[in-house]
């Protein structure tokens, strides 16, 4: 169950994160670290976690509250006094890392022009409109993507038979 919350959140801190694919190999100067760490709090990286956390956390405590009867607001209480504090504090390092990140695969004038764009209307918008879309994203990615990779899979699997290739169960 908490190994699905672990992946849950490492899979929202991924699309919070947007990592970048870039060029540079030297360490991020001072001022290139300064300029990411601007960007993801322009970005509202940390709200768009705030807003996310609680619904990846919550199959858990709903199975927290039914192992509990008669204690749901104990569970609630617990998680809304430990859990999502803690899960706060963790963000700091992670946030950190992806400003790092950042400043690894931008240069100070790419992280100017892209902190630039999100002070533009287009870049203002795309910030307020994030959780909502990240939220559509990943409910339209559950419907969707399990028949269509599921298919996929299918299909493959019978191809690596056809191969004359053990496919493993399970």
């Amino acid at each position: 169950m908490f190994k699905r919350i672990a992946a849950g959140v490492i899979g929202v801190c991924i699309m919070a994160a947007v990592p970048a694919y870039a060029q540079t190999a030297a360490p991020p100067s001072p001022k290139a670290l300064e300029l990411a760490h601007k960007l993801v709090a322009k970005t509202n990286a940390a709200n768009l976690m705030q807003q996310i956390i609680p619904t990846v956390i919550e199959p858990v405590v709903q199975k927290l509250k039914i192992a509990n009867p008669g204690r749901e607001a104990d569970v609630q209480a617990l998680v809304d006094k430990r859990l999502l504090p803690d899960f706060n504090t963790a963000m700091g390092p992670f946030f950190d890392a992806v400003a790092a990140t950042y400043a690894e695969h931008f240069t100070e004038a790419e992280l100017g022009q892209i902190l630039a764009f999100y002070d533009t209307p287009a870049g203002a918008k795309l910030v307020t409109e994030m959780p909502a879309l990240l939220q559509q994203t990943m409910v339209k990615s559950k419907t969707m993507l399990p028949p269509v990779l599921g298919k996929v899979m299918n299909d493959f699997a019978a191809a690596c038979k056809g191969e004359g290739l053990t496919v493993p169960q399970g």
